[in-house]
């Protein structure tokens, strides 16, 4: 397995595009106000693969027109100031996918975008890496799209694993109290409520994260021992882990 964090600048620019593609939160800070889309995609194409710059150029154009841009041809020599929100995600996504990489690593895609164009925007993403067979880790605040769209999910706590597991144990089945009150404070349509659950206290600075269990001072149910020792991940079912002193305890009564 290759560790990343160990490699040099020039091999770490290799996997950059090549091996892991990455769409980033704004689109319009994402891309180079400077050049064309054409130029922007060409020069990704070309850095990664052995490609003519009218190859380059075409498969430019052919991404353009897959991720939903209409009259790609045309307008793949535009800036990106010509193109809407939902239109430069679309850019900023085949610029991703421009390299052909296994990994594609999309960080709030959709955070700035209108319902009904983020739902396009994941679609796309998701029937295009299924295409090409790549993987897709998407960092999100939006358990509904989680929930619509991964296999899989981690909850990160103060930049600690709280817990993981396929998307359906942990939204149904959460075993950390911070995952339970991420899932208490989504309204359903199922159950009224006159109040959602708020999670008491704010989130700590890094620089400044408590001993013991990170999540100690706003957890309901802490105990002297969260105080102290930080938890590992605990098996609570078939590919599901918690980060909880909690599961500890239950299996001990059990």
């Amino acid at each position: 397995m290759m560790r990343i964090d160990q490699l040099s600048p020039e091999a770490m620019r290799r996997v950059r595009g090549r091996r892991i593609g990455m769409v980033f939160q704004d689109p319009l800070t994402s891309l180079n106000p400077l050049y064309t889309i054409a130029q922007q995609l060409t020069e990704t194409i070309r850095t990664h693969m052995d490609v003519s710059e009218k190859e380059a150029r075409a498969r430019a154009i052919a991404l353009l027109d897959r991720v939903g841009i209409p009259a790609a041809a045309r307008r793949i020599d535009d800036y990106p100031h010509h193109f809407s929100g939902g239109m430069r995600q679309r850019v900023v996504i085949a610029l991703a996918l421009a390299a052909e990489p296994e990994l594609v690593i999309a960080d709030e895609p959709t955070t700035a975008l209108d319902v009904s164009v983020q739902a396009q925007i994941i679609d796309v993403l998701k029937e295009i890496c299924a295409e090409r067979g790549a993987a897709v880790m998407l960092i999100t605040h939006d358990m509904g799209v989680i929930a619509e769209t991964a296999d899989r999910v981690a909850v990160l706590y103060a930049g600690r694993m709280a817990e993981i597991g396929p998307v359906r144990d942990v939204i149904l089945h959460a075993r950390h109290p911070y995952t339970a009150g991420l899932m208490g404070s989504i309204p359903t349509l199922e159950q009224m409520s006159d109040r959602l659950v708020q999670i008491p206290g704010a989130m700590p600075r890094l620089d400044a994260i408590p001993a013991g269990c990170a999540f100690n001072p706003r957890c309901m149910q802490v105990m002297d021992r969260c105080l102290r020792d930080r938890p590992g991940l605990t098996p609570v079912a078939p590919q599901h882990e918690a980060a909880c002193w909690l599961l500890e305890t239950e299996q001990h009564h059990g």
